[in-house]
């Protein structure tokens, strides 16, 4: 189980850490200070093929959540180098929104980005 955060704490950092995740004190850097987690995305990464297993959001709109499925599949995990995702199709019209499709009618099926 892998997962995706976006933290907000009111605060523009200069630098914004790309790679680690230093959440906790005593790390002083400003690119290393933690914040409220507003959106998560859980997923799983099995060969070419990452399955998003659950989400969260606390925010007033979806926006750290897009965030999170953006930094997924644009940053992390590229199609252009053959990485497949799917998810399940509740919140359906979100994932349609992220350029997320079915991938057969079948209602138990699951959406491929």
């Amino acid at each position: 189980m892998r997962y995706v955060q976006v933290k907000w704490d009111g605060e523009i950092y200069d630098r914004v850490s790309q790679t680690f995740d230093y959440s906790n004190p005593p790390f002083p850097d400003p690119e290393q200070r933690g914040g409220d987690i507003v959106g998560q995305i859980d997923y799983t990464l099995i060969g070419k093929t990452i399955t998003i297993d659950n989400w969260s959001v606390n925010w007033r709109d979806e926006l750290p959540l897009r965030l999170a499925a953006s930094y997924l599949t644009q940053c992390l995990y590229p199609g252009a180098k053959g990485y497949v995702f799917r998810v399940d199709k509740s919140a359906y019209a979100f994932w349609v929104s992220e350029q997320f499709f079915p991938a057969t009618n079948d209602p138990n099926d699951f959406l491929i980005g």
